[in-house]
């Protein structure tokens, strides 16, 4: 388990494997227990899909520290208008879905980096404990981990660009999405699929760019062998899939 950002990009570095999960119910306590297992590196709030609202989330991101986790966050668009009431919260990773150009990272990483080397607004706020860490979190210029998810056609024709965005930290690939984007949702032994994500991964390790899928059952053999196929950067389901997985024996 790692707990600064540094720490996070040194592993990886060294081909260790990443692996963190996805939160969708909006409760500390959640957050509390799953980050107190000693599985996850990182937690995912899941802004897109989830039902979470902005004064939760500073509970929820306090919970996850608590254990000495980094909260990560999943945003709602590519859109730079979804970081506005969030960005300040105190998350040390960003998730972006759909991207399909570096331009749209470039305007992601321009809202979560402070000046000179972005444009986030300077303040006293929850992210650097309300000024009381302000030299550590602002001056020091600790630049967030981003992630791209690659979950449509365009993202795929794309695939080459997106990775040479040099802020680029991760990849993760949308598998349902991403199969709806080709016409195939759900449909992941279809001949086109397995096409489409063996390309994106060739492409990042080409690149060497970190790369996972988002496996959405919680099947330790099925973590294996997409680790064993390369990933390092890995979302290990959901709660609430995790609560309805643990089926009666009878």
């Amino acid at each position: 388990m790692t707990f600064s950002i540094k720490e996070l990009r040194l592993s990886i570095k060294d081909n260790q494997p990443s692996v963190g999960t996805w939160m969708q119910i909006p409760s500390p306590e959640v957050a509390e227990i799953l980050s107190s297992t000693n599985y996850y590196d990182w937690i995912v709030i899941d802004l897109e899909h989830g039902s979470f609202s902005r004064n939760e989330l500073p509970s929820i991101i306090r919970a996850v520290e608590l254990n000495k986790v980094l909260p990560f966050v999943r945003l709602q668009s590519s859109n730079y208008t979804s970081l506005k009431e969030i960005v300040d919260c105190g998350f040390s990773g960003y998730i972006v879905p759909m991207i399909e150009s570096p331009s749209q990272l470039e305007t992601i990483y321009d809202q979560i980096t402070y000046p000179p080397k972005g444009k986030r607004g300077v303040g006293f706020s929850r992210s650097n404990q309300y000024g009381l860490n302000f030299k550590e979190k602002v001056e020091n210029q600790i630049q967030p981990f981003l992630v791209a998810m690659i979950e449509t056609q365009n993202g795929l024709e794309n695939i080459e660009k997106i990775l040479d965005f040099k802020n680029l930290d991760a990849v993760i690939i949308g598998p349902y999405d991403l199969s709806a984007s080709l016409n195939i949702c759900g449909q992941f032994d279809n001949e086109i699929f397995i096409k489409a994500f063996d390309y994106i991964i060739d492409a990042c390790k080409r690149k060497g760019i970190p790369f996972g899928t988002h496996l959405i059952e919680p099947c330790n053999k099925k973590l294996k062998e997409i680790i064993k196929k390369g990933s390092r950067f890995i979302p290990f389901s959901i709660d609430t899939v995790m609560l309805y997985q643990n089926k009666p024996l009878f």
